[in-house]
């Protein structure tokens, strides 16, 4: 269904909204952000511009509750890299977003930015840009 679409842009309040709803949520926020940066420093070949849910849960860090040692049952909270399941749970969020889509290559899949997943980035980016600069002066 992704090629089907492929051509297919947000117009500028879709990107606003798009970008909005990914920024309320920080793992998702960081997860869209890993694969395109992932996308980027691997552009020159099309199979290495994915990234698998593995790799994500080991580059994106999250504060959250972790069990702390020797405590029993105590739990305080930590970064520390997000869970291989609560990735996969924001991975599928984002596909039924349109903003990415996936290659199977058994046993893997490849997750990789669409051209929506694209604009959306740039606009958090932007955003980001701005208010850097908005801090400085």
């Amino acid at each position: 269904m992704h090629q089907q679409y492929i051509e297919l842009e947000f117009n500028k309040e879709q990107i606003k909204m798009f970008a909005d709803i990914v920024e309320l949520d920080l793992p998702m926020k960081r997860i869209l952000l890993s694969i395109g940066q992932h996308a980027d420093a691997n552009k020159d070949n099309e199979l290495s511009a994915g990234i698998s849910i593995k790799q994500l849960s080991e580059k994106v860090i999250i504060t959250r509750k972790v069990q702390e040692r020797g405590k029993g049952k105590k739990y305080g909270l930590q970064e520390a890299n997000i869970d291989r399941k609560h990735a996969e749970r924001i991975v599928e969020s984002l596909l039924k977003m349109s903003l990415c889509f996936y290659k199977s290559f058994h046993p893997t899949k490849l997750i990789f930015l669409s051209p929506r997943g694209r604009s959306i980035a740039a606009e958090i980016l932007r955003r980001h840009k701005e208010s850097q600069k908005t801090k400085m002066n």
